[in-house]
């Protein structure tokens, strides 16, 4: 949202949080009830879509792979800036994804709809879920829409630009991190750039992107979720849309540049591939305890989507994103943890 402001968009944010930087940055700020995987769909259909026009463009980020049809009903009052619902159903349908790999000959971790007969070593996940917080060991009473043998290795992910046409230009190669808590112990708790990897992995990832982007017609900015072990890589999703990993880009120019290309690469245009950029890296800062954020607080400089006081956070929440640079992922990665150790002794 904030990228789009810098690009010179007149913005209008619709967003769970509505936190400090996108009251600051966009013209209105819409608060949206986010539970279960998905967005109150009435409560979209009444706040957001009267303001939509044929000359809006909608840029949209995770939230909708759960709600392929909502994202089709937006699509039919404005111009999508990304892929088309029918790509996200496509991408985020396991039977069609998981057999589009097949196809392809891209290896992912073993699959299957049905739950396996001997649970242990598999997960239970959710269609078109986020963030890790629909995934769960087995054996689980929670409803999962398709199984997953766990594999070794780190989570990674490549965002890229797609041009709709198979053609695609890589923006960064990431490596991810988990931030357990209870009931979600494959929650997504950062991530940072620039990730120490083969050249013969990285060759692998982009190769895998562009063969599922020229068989889903992607568009846009799309990132790439692997599972990588040395030399080893599994593909585990595509996420069809502007991703978290956004942010660890294009920073000095507030990520104007990247989102620009985003919008060139929908048109099918691949823009230049960005300068070289020093690694960076991002923590979600999970509350550890309940807490009330004050209508008045002095964060660090390096503390982003500051929440907008006062505000009641329960455990577990999401408080803020911490940043850091450095000329190293692993030295970017240590200065980030440092820096939410530093957060919780000083604040909570």
């Amino acid at each position: 949202m904030s990228a789009a402001a810098a690009a010179g968009c007149d913005v209008v944010a619709a967003d769970i949080f509505c936190d400090a930087e996108t009251r600051r940055d966009a013209i209105r700020a819409i608060p949206l009830r986010y539970a279960n995987g998905g967005f109150d769909a009435g409560q979209v259909r009444q706040a957001l879509l009267p303001l939509l026009t044929p000359d809006t463009g909608f840029a949209y980020g995770s939230g909708f792979e759960s709600q392929p049809e909502l994202l089709d009903e937006i699509g039919q009052h404005c111009t999508l800036l990304g892929n088309t619902a029918q790509t996200v159903r496509i991408a985020k349908d396991p039977g069609h994804f998981f057999s589009l790999l097949a196809g392809l000959g891209i290896a992912y971790p073993e699959t299957s709809t049905l739950l396996p007969e001997s649970p242990e070593g598999w997960l239970g996940k959710r269609s078109g879920g986020s963030g890790g917080t629909h995934v769960l060991p087995l054996p689980t009473e929670s409803t999962c829409d398709y199984y997953q043998r766990q594999v070794p290795g780190r989570p990674c992910s490549l965002l890229f630009l797609a041009n709709g046409n198979g053609a695609i230009s890589a923006v960064g190669y990431n490596e991810q991190w988990l931030a357990a808590v209870p009931g979600m112990p494959f929650l997504y708790g950062g991530a940072v750039s620039q990730a120490a990897l083969p050249e013969v992995v990285r060759a692998e990832m982009l190769d895998a992107a562009r063969r599922i982007s020229a068989a889903l017609g992607l568009r846009g900015l799309n990132s790439l979720d692997c599972m990588v072990d040395g030399e080893c890589v599994w593909v585990l999703e595509v996420n069809p849309r502007l991703s978290a990993s956004f942010a660890l880009y294009d920073a000095a120019n507030a990520g104007a540049r990247l989102f620009l290309a985003h919008l060139h690469a929908c048109l099918g245009e691949l823009a230049p591939e960005l300068p070289p950029e020093p690694a960076r890296a991002h923590l979600i800062y999970y509350a550890r305890s309940a807490w009330t954020v004050p209508a008045v607080m002095e964060w660090p400089e390096w503390v982003v989507d500051r929440p907008h006081g006062p505000l009641q956070v329960h455990t577990g929440d999401p408080l803020c994103t911490i940043t850091a640079e450095a000329q190293h992922a692993e030295a970017a990665r240590m200065r980030v943890l440092e820096r939410a150790a530093e957060l919780r002794r000083r604040f909570i």
